[in-house]
């Protein structure tokens, strides 16, 4: 039989765990609510009231949960690469042609971008220089690459300088993408990923043959 001990421990682990819930569903609101914005306005024009306004939440409440408007910032793009990029690793235990496993990872961020055009918007404001973008998906990118030079598929002079160039052309991509109407954009990630094959040497024939190739399925993109 429990003792009374055992009963009040019971008791207050209840409100505590209710709590705890409560606290990680408002982080994620705020986290939610400035991604939609900042993907509509860019990074830099959204102000903490804004944000916690869309989060519908009082403004000083959010200083319990972020110190200032850029650890936010932090949270927001970690939330929103780092399921991504995990979600792309799998690309590469199904592939064995260091190409097609770089056509399919550019594939499936394209393909992303269109399914999630909130992703998509913030994407494209980070841009390709934001250090939280390039820490989590710049490593993955420059190891797909170092694969494709280290088995001769590639000709690469600067390796760091094609991760930047990836991330570059990767974010106009995707910007055309979202702007062109919905019906043109088919086959817009075979295309683009046909032209980085061509950016590290692969001819024209190969590249458009590999980046037409049926994608692996890889798990759905969630949130951390």
């Amino acid at each position: 039989m429990p003792t009374p001990s055992q009963h009040k421990d019971a008791s207050t682990a209840q409100p505590t765990g209710r709590r705890a819930q409560k606290r990680e569903q408002t982080r994620a609101r705020l986290i939610t609510s400035a991604r939609t914005l900042m993907a509509e306005r860019g990074v830099d024009n959204v102000g903490i009231a804004e944000i916690t306004e869309g989060a519908n939440i009082g403004t000083g409440t959010f200083y319990n949960y972020f110190p200032d408007r850029e650890q936010l910032l932090q949270a927001v793009a970690e939330d929103a690469f780092e399921s991504v990029g995990t979600a792309l690793d799998q690309v590469l235990t199904k592939l064995d042609d260091p190409a097609e496993v770089f056509a399919g990872s550019l594939r499936h961020l394209v393909r992303h971008s269109l399914e999630d055009r909130i992703w998509g918007g913030f994407f494209i404001q980070m841009g390709a220089a934001h250090p939280v973008l390039m820490r989590i998906l710049g490593p993955r990118a420059r190891r797909d690459l170092l694969h494709g030079l280290e088995a001769g598929r590639f000709t690469i002079e600067d390796l760091d300088l094609a991760t930047t160039c990836t991330f570059g052309s990767l974010i106009a991509a995707i910007q055309m993408a979202l702007s062109a109407d919905q019906d043109s954009n088919d086959d817009k990630d075979q295309i683009f990923a046909a032209a980085m094959l061509r950016m590290v040497g692969v001819q024209a024939a190969e590249a458009r043959e590999i980046a037409s190739r049926p994608l692996p399925e890889i798990s759905p993109v969630k949130p951390q």
